[in-house]
């Protein structure tokens, strides 16, 4: 289990003041426990960023007072320095089921690859079901023996003991693509992302404000 450490947040420190410490404010909560506000090191936070997914359980070590056992609910990031401003962390209910997707991790060379054949990755996130104790950081797909034309289905994935996928077990989740659809399947991307980049223009990108409940900074 991946951990960090934090200190009590005194709430009449402005979120600006704070950053310009080098510190993160963060709100702990659950639906058993009072919110918690703390604040962590940024250069901590970005240690946790690089080594766990949304899915991967954090032991959090509050300064002087409680450990919590939560995972990453929300990282807001500001859009121009793309630096952390604020984080939620969101403390399970002991006991109960938690609904959450995680990530897919693609191992393995896959020998219809190696004969010319294109790896489509069809869904990068499945959504599963299972205690916070059981929930997977990643589940692992395989391909060292997937071949031309064929694909891995949520049912040949392992799963661990108490950990269910909400996806249908005869949904694939990977492929491999054989040469005479490459060019069909190129196509539709490339139409895919004309119309993304026309449904993107003039938007404009705003930069993030105070999170609900936050002091202005």
């Amino acid at each position: 289990m991946a951990s960090v450490k934090a200190q009590p947040r005194d709430l009449s420190v402005k979120s600006k003041a704070l950053r310009q410490q080098g510190l993160i404010p963060v709100v702990v909560y659950g639906a058993h426990v009072e919110p918690v506000h703390v604040s962590i090191e940024e250069e901590a936070l970005w240690k946790l960023f690089a080594g766990v997914t949304r899915s991967t359980a954090v032991e959090l070590e509050v300064e002087g007072g409680k450990e919590y056992h939560v995972f990453l609910k929300h990282i807001q990031i500001d859009p121009l320095t793309e630096r952390p401003i604020h984080v939620d962390m969101y403390v399970p209910e002991p006991g109960r089921a938690l609904q959450m997707p995680v990530p897919v991790r693609v191992t393995g060379v896959s020998p219809g690859v190696k004969d010319g054949g294109m790896l489509e990755t069809l869904h990068e996130y499945i959504d599963v079901e299972a205690r916070a104790s059981k929930m997977p950081p990643y589940i692992e797909v395989d391909i060292s023996s997937l071949g031309m034309s064929h694909s891995l289905l949520v049912e040949d994935l392992p799963w661990g003991e108490g950990v269910r996928p909400l996806l249908p077990r005869d949904t694939a989740v990977v492929t491999v693509i054989s040469p005479r659809g490459l060019s069909r399947a190129t196509l539709e991307a490339e139409e895919a992302a004309a119309e993304d980049e026309a449904l993107d223009e003039g938007l404009e990108v705003e930069e993030a404000g105070p999170t609900e409940g936050e002091p202005q900074a």
